[in-house]
């Protein structure tokens, strides 16, 4: 299954076979508008692999039914492990998207020799573990070369090596590495809301603030690997970057204590006194990023996400306005402003997740 290569066609089939939870060939004809008999050999190519399997014939309108596609979610896994400056997670991934096991790892300073041996205990216990495709790590970092990434000052343990080969060779298992608001978007695309768009933004907040592009279903990268490093315009537009770090020392300031960043999303309650002054102070920040964000990409969607709690998430996108909506039409038009989504997947899940949805987007899905 490491060695598996498969064609474009059987990618894109699968992809939507695990979407709709099962399609017949006549269905995925329609979809697709290729042709009977590349379908035909892409499901082929796919059940040789043992990826999927033919079941029930379907009768849709004239003609013979049609076989139903399904997903063998068995048949392959991923692991995935995050890294932030205040939790590690790990998981494993099913071919269908499923999470089957889960496990938090976090040690004080994440020294990376025991999280690695903390991730092959994990693997080791997974009853399909010679299944398992791949690893994906997600880190809170920049990249500096290929697969070196400098992250935070807290993860020292972690910077400027290359992460990729030493993975690799502790676990035995192909790996690929991105920053934590990278992998997250291919997760929210492959698994969450960003599924139902063909590009989106995905503004990650959480100890700091990333943004990430998904277009056609690929992660636009930049030529160093950090295209979305968008923290800094904050800065040098004169505001005050919204982070977690940042709503957990207002929610301080008007008495409500939270014991860093990992108990502010468990126990989040809208109702804290702070949250509404916090909302107030960096509304227009968010919206101010989000226009920016619209207009250098013309993506279809900008979804919030991150570890900000989504009912926080909802009251931030609710709050936009696009200027559009004041502005004079131009000819009885306005130009069409982007959808405002949250994201789908949790919080605390959407890296770990992400992570793991790396290696099979990157072998199986588009």
């Amino acid at each position: 299954m490491n060695h598996l290569s498969l064609t474009p066609r059987a990618r894109r089939v699968l992809t939507l076979v695990r979407r709709h939870d099962g399609l017949s060939r006549s269905t995925l004809i329609r979809d697709t508008g290729l042709s009977g008999t590349a379908i035909f050999r892409a499901t082929e190519e796919l059940e040789a692999a043992g990826l999927v399997r033919a079941g029930e014939a379907v009768a849709q309108g004239r003609g013979q039914p049609s076989a139903t596609i399904h997903i063998v979610p068995d048949a392959a896994f991923s692991l995935g492990l995050s890294v932030m400056t205040d939790r590690a997670d790990v998981l494993l991934l099913d071919l269908a998207g499923a999470v089957r096991a889960r496990r938090e790892i976090s040690l004080p300073g994440m020294p990376r020799a025991a999280l690695l041996d903390a991730v092959a205990r994990f693997r080791d216990e997974q009853p399909l573990r010679e299944r398992i495709v791949g690893i994906g790590v997600a880190i809170a970092g920049f990249f500096t070369a290929p697969r070196i990434v400098n992250p935070s000052p807290e993860l020292d343990a972690w910077a400027l090596v290359d992460l990729e080969a030493l993975v690799g060779r502790r676990l035995g298992l192909p790996a690929m590495v991105e920053n934590i608001a990278a992998a997250t978007a291919v997760g929210e695309h492959l698994l969450g809301i960003g599924a139902d768009f063909g590009s989106f933004c995905y503004v990650n907040v959480a100890a700091g603030f990333r943004a990430a592009t998904v277009i056609d279903g690929q992660l636009l990268r930049g030529h160093h690997g950090n295209a979305g490093e968008i923290a800094g315009l904050f800065t040098f537009a004169g505001r005050t970057t919204p982070n977690l770090g940042d709503l957990r020392v207002t929610l301080a300031d008007h008495g409500t204590v939270c014991d860093g960043i990992g108990d502010l999303v468990a126990r989040f309650d809208p109702r804290w006194p702070g949250v509404d002054a916090w909302l107030a102070a960096r509304q227009d920040s968010f919206t101010w990023l989000f226009q920016t964000l619209r207009y250098a990409f013309d993506c279809e969607a900008i979804v919030l996400g991150g570890r900000l709690p989504r009912a926080l998430a909802r009251r931030i996108v609710d709050a936009v306005e696009w200027p559009e909506r004041t502005l004079p039409e131009r000819r009885g038009v306005r130009e069409p402003p982007a959808t405002l989504a949250v994201a789908a997947l949790e919080p605390d899940l959407a890296a770990p997740l992400g992570a793991a949805v790396l290696v099979l987007h990157h072998r199986m899905f588009i």
